[in-house]
């Protein structure tokens, strides 16, 4: 008999384990960045100036170097948002010159371009390495 009522005691004093913490929903704010930034490039251009893998590439690079360089969450508001690609220069502002570096190299090694070339808005693109 008291071993049935050390059963029914410990049964008692059992807890549920805790909720596990959902994943948050929707995009990160480094793929919300990315997104809104690629979308700025792209505004007025016509759809078949820029193929759509070209697009992607830059989202997928812009996330991925947001995701692995610790963009600090005011930087990535700030390109959220962006409107248009002069509202971007006051949130490079807000990253490191690594950051913006690592930005620029991988830029360059994806998409070809040199250092020192120049922009769509002829701006010489320099890079930090």
């Amino acid at each position: 008999m008291r071993a049935l009522w050390i059963v029914a005691a410990l049964a008692a004093c059992h807890h549920a384990d805790a909720p596990v913490a959902a994943a948050p929903k929707g995009p990160t704010a480094c793929a919300r960045a990315a997104d809104n930034m690629v979308a700025a490039m792209l505004a007025g251009k016509p759809a078949n100036e820029t193929p759509a893998e070209a697009a992607d590439g830059l989202r997928n690079l812009i996330r991925e170097r947001c995701e692995r360089d610790a963009w600090s969450a005011e930087a990535t508001q700030c390109l959220i948002g962006v409107q248009q690609l002069s509202d971007a220069e006051p949130c490079a502002k807000l990253m490191t010159e690594d950051q913006q570096a690592a930005l620029v190299r991988d830029g360059n090694a994806q998409f070809g371009r040199p250092a020192g070339a120049t922009g769509a808005d002829g701006q010489r693109i320099e890079s930090k390495q």
